[in-house]
C-alpha cells in the first residue's frame, strides 16, 4: 500500500531537481502523476525512470540489459501510470490546458504540486524588466493559474491537497536572487489566504520551503563546502529527494489537518 493509492497529482517542473524527484517518489507512492515540464525531452525521461523503478521490482520486469524506449508515453508504477504533459506553464493558456488533459485523462485532481521555478541571479541594479516577466509568470503566476483550473474540480470531488514550493529565501536576506525571492513570499502570502477560502472544500494548502538544495538551478561557480559552512548547520545540501518527502507528507492524508502552514526544509539554513 503507498501512501497516495489511486490520488491524481499534477507536478510541475517535472523534468528536473525538486518536481521531477516529486514526481518519481509520489507515482512510487502509488499516485498517478500529471508530470509537466516545457522539455520534452526531460519529461520523457522522467517517466522512464519512473518506468525503470517500477519494472525493476515487477516480476514481469526485463531481462538486465534491456532498455525501455525512451518516449515511453506512459509508465506503470505500483498499478498505475503516469502521463507526461508538455507545457509552458509560464503562459496562462499552457497551464489552464495541463488541468484539462489530466481532467480528460482521469476525471478529476487530487493533488497539485507547483514546484516549477526559475532563478535570475544577479546583483540588484542589473535585474531587468524581462527578468521580471520571466520570475512573475513562472513562479507566481503559473501557480495562481493551476489553482484556479484545479480548484473548482477539487471543490467537486470532496476535496485536494496543493502544495507551493517556495523557499527559505522569503524569510532571510539572499543577495543576488531579488525577484525570485520576492515572488516566492508572494507565494507563500496567496497560500495562506487560498487555504482559508476554500478550507470549508477540504482542499488544503501548504507551503514548502527549501534550503539550499543542489539542483540545476543552482548558480554556476558556487563553493558548495562554503555553502555548507555557511548556512547548512546539519552538515551537508539539501538534495531534490529532500524536499519530495516534504511534498509527499503535505500531499498525503497523514497532513490531513494541516492547511496554511510552510513546512522549512533548510538544513538548519533559517537558524543559521
Amino acid at each position: 500500500m503507498g501512501r497516495l493509492d489511486n490520488k491524481i497529482a499534477i507536478v510541475t517542473g517535472a523534468g528536473s531537481g525538486i518536481g521531477k524527484a516529486t514526481a518519481i517518489r509520489f507515482a512510487r507512492e502509488g499516485a498517478i502523476v500529471v508530470a509537466t515540464t516545457r522539455n520534452e525531452q526531460h519529461g520523457r525521461d522522467t517517466l522512464a525512470e519512473i518506468a525503470a523503478r517500477h519494472t525493476m521490482s515487477s516480476p514481469d520486469s526485463p531481462a538486465q540489459g534491456q532498455t525501455i524506449p525512451a518516449d515511453v508515453e506512459t509508465a506503470k508504477n505500483a498499478g498505475d501510470k503516469a502521463i507526461f504533459v508538455q507545457a509552458d506553464i509560464s503562459k496562462h493558456e499552457q497551464a489552464t490546458m495541463v488541468v484539462d488533459r489530466a481532467l480528460q485523462e482521469f476525471g478529476r485532481v487530487d493533488i497539485l504540486v507547483n514546484a516549477a521555478g526559475v532563478l535570475v541571479h544577479k546583483p540588484f541594479l542589473e535585474h531587468t524588466d524581462t527578468d521580471f516577466e520571466l520570475i512573475a509568470n513562472t513562479n507566481f503566476r503559473s501557480a495562481v493559474w493551476l489553482m484556479q483550473a484545479v480548484i473548482p474540480n477539487m471543490q467537486q470531488s470532496g476535496g485536494g491537497a496543493i502544495v507551493n514550493v517556495a523557499s527559505v529565501s522569503v524569510m532571510k536576506p539572499e543577495l543576488y536572487a531579488y525577484y525570485y525571492g520576492a515572488f516566492k513570499a508572494a507565494i507563500n502570502k496567496l497560500s495562506i489566504d487560498v487555504a482559508k477560502e476554500f478550507a470549508h472544500d477540504k482542499i488544503r494548502v501548504n507551503v514548502v520551503c527549501p534550503g539550499p538544495v543542489l539542483t540545476g538551478m543552482t548558480p554556476q561557480g558556487v563553493d558548495h563546502q562554503a555553502l555548507i559552512d555557511t548556512f547548512a548547520i546539519i552538515g551537508r545540501l539539501g538534495v531534490p529527494e529532500d524536499i519530495a518527502n516534504a511534498c509527499l507528507y503535505l500531499a498525503s492524508d497523514e497532513a490531513s489537518w494541516v492547511t496554511g502552514s510552510t513546512l522549512v526544509v533548510d538544513g538548519g539554513t533559517n537558524i543559521s
